[in-house]
């Protein structure tokens, strides 16, 4: 494959002065940084160019961006030069897919760095602007339905989150009212078997689960370790489906369900094992009382030790928790695995994405990729419906917010804010103005306020979020296709805003 030095396809845009310190939580334009994701926004933009932004500072990172931004002063940014044909993002897919040749770069004692001299002398592959165009539109549908399952999946777990708030109320407060009581009147528990390195040798090596195998609500195999549980162990430390397991030190509290999901695996004493009533207390409810109590501070009065903290087993069963009605509890169990079969789903679909886009990143690079203009050769059943329709945007005219996002009914029809729940998200703000105004009618900023005002008042209990719209519609304004357009009215000589065909998709 031909290449050619970075230096001579790309200029460098001047040295940002901004200090990553100075970026905010909210703000009209996003912030670049050396992270290699991005969290941080700010109200003044550098550039409005087309760009490849390269952290130089810590880890190798490499962002692509087109649209307004700005960095701080630890970023390179470059910028195709005028006379390549070239297509800029092909170049950050191949660096994305080698960022190991990013990682050599970075030099020096302390925190490392990376030189825009050794980004300079990059080899960068260059095919037919053709081809690079082809591998691009391929590879963006791909990780852009990658985005997608991600944003559905940490949707389903906020509406969860939210059911379990609307159902039950915040453990802390107990705003329902639910009778208290300390979790030893409704369960047993115990610590796992002690670790001991001599017995890392035996002749009954066993599988046993550690601290770092237990995540929130979740169990990770990847890395288990063995060690001698003679026949009485295996009787004391025996997992049995429906047993949760919580982390004794480390992130307190932190735990998941046991389902069986391997024979003959044990537990260590890092983690507590929990065996419920079930005529009292359902396991799901439990493990989510733990994850807002985790995440709100309510574990901090029963944490223990002088100098790393822990659950002892006496203050786990002294903690109380709301005991609501095992009918209420039931209802709960079964939205939740209702949502998690929906989860599943959607992680198994991301995982095969992931697996496909690694693919089409390796072929790619050494030119294999089918590319033909004629309909291409089935690679596998995903990559023929990627290639064909899915990755699409779809009418939206007809279609509600939860019908397009596959909220379950038994999230919309027992949760009376639901919608309340995702003003994060775009599409919420894009399904507002197309619900709201017709297609072919012209509003000012003024007239988004007085109409959707009591839509958050009444329906949401909140006030109407001005500046957040004020973002958002300067977004949609900026975004490729634009989702709204200005018209320029003579007879009142205002400037007034417009719905797009855009608008309409999703």
């Amino acid at each position: 494959m031909i290449t050619e030095k970075f230096n001579d396809l790309f200029d460098f845009a001047k040295k940002s002065k901004i200090k990553a310190g100075d970026g905010l939580k909210e703000g009209l334009y996003p912030f670049y940084t050396s992270s290699a994701t991005l969290s941080k926004r700010i109200n003044v933009f550098q550039e409005d160019r087309i760009s490849l932004i390269f952290g130089t500072g810590g880890q190798a990172s490499v962002h692509y961006v087109d649209e307004k931004f700005s960095t701080s002063t630890d970023c390179i940014v470059a910028n195709k030069k005028e006379d390549e044909n070239l297509n800029e993002k092909f170049v950050y897919y191949y660096l994305s897919k080698n960022i190991n040749i990013l990682e050599r770069g970075f030099k020096g004692a302390g925190l490392k760095h990376i030189s825009k001299k050794y980004i300079q002398n990059l080899d960068i592959p260059i095919l037919p602007i053709e081809t690079q165009n082809e591998i691009v539109a391929i590879l963006d549908k791909v990780n852009a339905l990658v985005q997608k399952r991600e944003k559905t999946i940490a949707l389903l777990d906020e509406l969860l989150r939210a059911q379990f708030l609307e159902m039950f109320g915040d453990p802390v407060l107990n705003p329902k009212g639910w009778k208290m009581k300390e979790i030893s009147n409704f369960s047993e528990s115990r610590l796992g078997k002690m670790l001991d390195k001599k017995k890392m040798l035996g002749n009954n090596l066993k599988k046993y689960l550690g601290n770092t195998n237990v995540q929130w609500f979740k169990f990770d195999f990847s890395d288990l370790k063995e060690m001698d549980f003679d026949e009485k162990d295996q009787v004391t430390f025996k997992l049995n489906e429906g047993d949760i397991l919580m982390c004794e030190g480390g992130d307190i509290g932190r735990c998941a369900i046991w389902k069986n999901e391997m024979e003959n695996c044990f537990f260590q004493k890092a983690l507590h094992r929990i065996t419920l009533d079930n005529e009292v207390m359902l396991p799901n409810y439990f493990v989510y009382n733990f994850w807002l109590l985790s995440n709100g501070g309510g574990l901090d009065m029963y944490k223990g030790g002088a100098t790393i903290s822990h659950l002892t087993g006496v203050n786990l069963k002294k903690m109380k928790l709301p005991i609501p009605p095992i009918e209420i509890q039931n209802q709960f169990e079964t939205i939740y695995h209702y949502v998690q079969a929906q989860k599943e789903s959607l992680i198994q679909s991301k995982t095969e994405l992931e697996h496909l886009y690694n693919s089409l990143l390796q072929e790619a690079f050494k030119e294999e990729i089918e590319v033909s203009k004629e309909e291409p050769k089935k690679k596998d059943s995903l990559m023929s419906e990627i290639k064909k329709k899915d990755g699409e945007k779809v009418d939206i005219t007809k279609l509600d917010l939860a019908t397009y996002l596959g909220i379950p009914d038994e999230i919309t029809s027992t949760q009376e804010k639901w919608m309340f729940d995702l003003i994060s998200l775009d599409e919420f703000y894009q399904f507002l103005l197309k619900d709201t105004f017709k297609k072919e009618e012209t509003f000012t900023l003024g007239d988004i306020e007085e109409k959707l005002h009591n839509f958050f008042y009444h329906g949401g209990d909140m006030d109407f979020p001005n500046a957040s719209w004020q973002q958002i519609i300067f977004k949609f304004l900026e975004a490729t296709p634009p989702l709204l357009e200005q018209i320029f009215e003579e007879e009142t000589a205002t400037v007034k805003l417009k719905l797009t065909d855009e608008t309409f998709k999703a």
